[in-house]
């Protein structure tokens, strides 16, 4: 993970919960930047999906949809550039 707000791309996950019929918030996922530049918003959503798959295993979440944004944020927490969002069905 990285230490640098700057140097740093934030995933916001939220789960959908059946029962409430709406999304939750559920973690913040801190990343380092890709080495590489991305330049679509297909390669941004590939990116992210590599990550939550890596925490999702790490951390064992639950089967189940989760929407994710990647952001960029500053020093304070906020964010200030969306990048990609999407919809995730992880099946562990």
């Amino acid at each position: 993970m990285s230490s640098s707000a700057t140097d740093a791309m934030w995933i916001d996950v939220g789960m959908w919960t059946g029962l409430s019929g709406k999304v939750q918030p559920f973690t913040d996922v801190e990343c380092d930047q890709p080495e590489q530049e991305l330049d679509s918003d297909k390669a941004w959503k590939e990116w992210a999906l590599e990550h939550l798959g890596e925490v999702a295993v790490q951390d064992s979440w639950q089967p189940g949809r989760y929407h994710y944004t990647v952001e960029r944020r500053d020093p304070s927490g906020r964010a200030v550039d969306t990048i990609a969002q999407g919809v995730w069905e992880w099946k562990s």
